[in-house]
C-alpha cells in the first residue's frame, strides 16, 4: 500500500481537474481495465472538470489529493492542471430546489462512490442534496454523515432528515436515505435512485438512526 507521510504533505499546492475521474484508494496503472466490481472496492468518490483539489503528494504518475469535503484519494496527475488557488472552493450544485433535485436524479443507476448521472451511491446522493439544496457540506461516507446533526425518530421525522439504516437482505452494509414530502428518496444497489413510501421502505430496511442537520 502506497502512503505519503502526513509530515511531507505539500498543503499549499492546488490543482484544477481537467478530466472527470474516480478518486481511488491506491494508485493503480491498470485501474481503467478493472471490472466494475473491482473498481467498487477501490473508488472513494469522484472529481469533476474545473473542480479545485489540494495536491498533497505524487507517486509514479498519480497525485494524492484532498477534496473540499476532506475526502482523500489518488488520481492520475495528467488529469490535473496547476491552479493559482490558495484554498479549496465549494462547488455549485444544481438543481437548487428539492423537487427539481429529485426529478433530476430519479432513475440514475447505483455506483459505489459515484457522484454523477453515470452512477451515484446512497451517501453521494445525500451529500449532493445537502450541498445543492442547503449549501451545506457533509462528508461523503455515510458513517461520517451519521456523526453529524441531531438524532430524532421516525415518529418526528421532517423534510430533509436523513435516515440511516441497513437492508434486511444484507445487514452488514450501511445505507442512508432522505425523507421529503412524506416519501423516502435514496440510491439503492437495485434500482438506483428511487422514491418509496415510508411503508415500502420499512419493508426493505431496518432503521438505526434519523438525523436532522
Amino acid at each position: 500500500m502506497i502512503k505519503i507521510d502526513k509530515s511531507t504533505w505539500l498543503l499549499e499546492s492546488f490543482a484544477k481537474v481537467v478530466k472527470q475521474d474516480d478518486l481511488i484508494r491506491q494508485p493503480l496503472e491498470n485501474y481503467p481495465v478493472l471490472t466494475n466490481k473491482e473498481k467498487d472496492q477501490l473508488r472513494q468518490t469522484q472529481v469533476f472538470i474545473d473542480e479545485i483539489v489540494q495536491v498533497l503528494g505524487t507517486h509514479e504518475g498519480f497525485s494524492l489529493v484532498r477534496k473540499f469535503e476532506q475526502t482523500l484519494g489518488w488520481i492520475r496527475s495528467g488529469h490535473l492542471a496547476p491552479s493559482e488557488q490558495t484554498n479549496l472552493i465549494i462547488p455549485r450544485i444544481a438543481p437548487t430546489n428539492a423537487v427539481d433535485f429529485f426529478e433530476h436524479w430519479k432513475g440514475t443507476v447505483y455506483e459505489f462512490g459515484g457522484l454523477s448521472k453515470d452512477g451515484i451511491d446512497c451517501s453521494g446522493f445525500t451529500q449532493l442534496y445537502y450541498l445543492g439544496i442547503h449549501n451545506t457540506v457533509i462528508p461523503k461516507n455515510s458513517r461520517d454523515q451519521r456523526k453529524l446533526g441531531q438524532t430524532t425518530t421516525l415518529e418526528h421525522i421532517q423534510d430533509h432528515d436523513l435516515i440511516f439504516c441497513r437492508p434486511y437482505a444484507e445487514m452488514t452494509s450501511h445505507h442512508v436515505a432522505i425523507f421529503f414530502g412524506k416519501q423516502v428518496w435514496h440510491s439503492r444497489r437495485k434500482g438506483g435512485v428511487v422514491c418509496q413510501t415510508v411503508e415500502e421502505f420499512l419493508k426493505e430496511f431496518q432503521v438505526e438512526d434519523v438525523r436532522r442537520f
